[in-house]
């Protein structure tokens, strides 16, 4: 089994980028993903140069955090509020192609963004997952294409919870994704969700060539941990679930 480690929320906040930075400098992570529309993109940006990983960051589409990039986008009410993110789509505005112009006028906004950075990994995933739904996606697509990105991160394994529609709409999103030929590992998962399906022998898991594993590496006075979890700290959670016995790829070596 061939893991990639991604590093999430690269330029989210100061702590967010030395995390990143750590992280790959002591091979916690193999690549990270880019959040554009904050105010410490720039300092992500020179990070990477300096350190010579602009091939190993690709994009994580933010529609959740900070300022839209793009006007139009500031005036839908289930997306933003005061001009500031405020994602809160309903039933219809998550399985409905409802506003799927406006909202890609922001992603390829926020892809200029990534592509005026130098970064060159061309993989793209999202924040809390925005892409999964019918409208981000349908407005995507094209994107993708246009702008020729790669690789995409895999729908999460923990998506499928037992929900005959969620199991039937993950489904659809696969076989959309699929049709793209784009490349991608065929299990996805935070570092606790991957624990747990190694424990459990999850074929999902252990019958994969390549999966992606997502930490979010912030250094807090000190502290390296990984956002998600709740503060779990890095090094523990590496021991915990042994994957520092596994060997890292970056999503090219798919």
């Amino acid at each position: 089994m061939r893991i990639i480690l991604n590093g999430d929320d690269f330029g989210r906040t100061h702590e967010a980028n030395l995390g990143v930075l750590k992280a790959m400098r002591e091979g916690y992570i193999s690549q990270t993903s880019v959040m554009v529309n904050t105010n410490y993109f720039d300092e992500a940006v020179r990070i990477a140069k300096e350190e010579g990983f602009q091939d190993k960051v690709g994009l994580h589409i933010n529609l959740f955090e900070g300022t839209p990039l793009t006007g139009d986008y500031k005036k839908l009410k289930q997306y933003a509020r005061y001009d500031m993110f405020d994602y809160r789509p309903d039933f219809f505005h998550k399985y409905f192609n409802l506003n799927v112009d406006v909202i890609q006028n922001e992603l390829e906004a926020q892809i200029k963004k990534y592509l005026s950075g130098g970064f060159t990994l061309m993989n793209i995933d999202s924040h809390h997952c925005a892409f999964y739904e019918k409208p981000v996606m349908t407005a995507l697509i094209p994107l993708l294409k246009k702008y020729g990105f790669k690789s995409v991160r895999y729908i999460g394994n923990s998506y499928f919870n037992g929900s005959k529609f969620r199991d039937w709409y993950g489904n659809q999103w696969i076989k959309t994704m699929d049709e793209l030929n784009l490349k991608h590992p065929t299990y996805s998962s935070s570092v606790a969700t991957f624990d747990k399906n190694m424990k459990k022998n999850n074929p999902a898991l252990i019958d994969a060539d390549a999966v992606e594993v997502y930490v979010h590496p912030v250094l807090v006075e000190g502290s390296f941990i990984d956002n998600f979890t709740g503060g779990t700290h890095l090094y523990e959670s590496f021991k915990k679930t042994g994957l520092d016995k596994f060997d890292f790829i970056t999503t090219k070596e798919i």
